[in-house]
């Protein structure tokens, strides 16, 4: 059988030092390849941390995340930071674009990360099907909130990862365009078997997915 994508066994994350509060608390999830889940919850509910943990971006207090039968938390930072910039592709609601790079160039660093500029041809295709063709020029301090989104769309998918990760990536879109985002996010996980992990509020977008898991008290559950 083949090994998931996500495997994430016994999580658990605590913040602050005098009375610490326990925002995960052994949770497990398994994804296997291509499938997709949505994981919603009341804000402050601990989702955006379950995606740092799942990014690697952040350590967990106990617990293994493994991306591809990886341990994370193993990997020295270089090598870490590395292995994300391969195999997942990042959405979060902060957008995390480079201010001194134009709308391309943002787009195009993943895959100069993987030394793939031989992909090129897809920030195009991308920049259409996403409506920001005409900003590929532009710096991010010209863009409005819902076309940084768009850019950090593209610039998760442009160099096809095994694993997304978004957090509320249709939150600063209009219902059209979201729309057409939850579209490209469905195309785009069904034809190159891309497994998705996606935080949300909306129940759109999260009937785009296989799963529908709810986080109360750290925990997991399907209800």
């Amino acid at each position: 059988m083949a090994e998931p994508v996500l495997s994430i066994q016994d999580l658990q994350r605590r913040f602050g030092t005098t009375g610490p509060v326990q925002v995960l608390d052994q949770l497990t999830l398994s994804l296997e390849a291509g499938e997709r889940v949505a994981v919603m919850g009341s804000s402050g509910s601990g989702k955006t941390t379950l995606l740092h943990l799942a990014a690697g971006m952040d350590t967990p207090d106990a617990g293994e995340v493994c991306i591809a039968g990886r341990n994370l938390s193993a990997l020295p930072e270089p090598e870490r930071t590395r292995f994300r910039a391969r195999f997942i592709g990042l959405v979060f609601q902060d957008f995390n674009l480079i201010d001194s790079l134009t709308v391309r160039e943002n787009i195009e660093l993943p895959l100069w990360l993987n030394h793939a500029l031989e992909h090129v041809d897809r920030i195009t295709e991308l920049a259409v099907e996403l409506g920001i063709e005409p900003l590929l020029e532009r710096l991010p301090e010209k863009l409005s909130g819902g076309e940084k989104q768009r850019v950090a769309i593209a610039r998760a998918l442009v160099h096809r990862p095994a694993l997304l990760l978004a957090d509320e990536p249709t939150g600063s879109l209009d219902q059209t365009t979201a729309e057409g985002v939850l579209a490209l996010f469905d195309r785009i996980t069904r034809q190159h078997n891309v497994t998705l992990l996606m935080v949300t509020h909306n129940d759109e977008a999260a009937a785009l997915c296989d799963r529908v898991l709810h986080l109360r008290h750290g925990r997991l559950s399907d209800h």
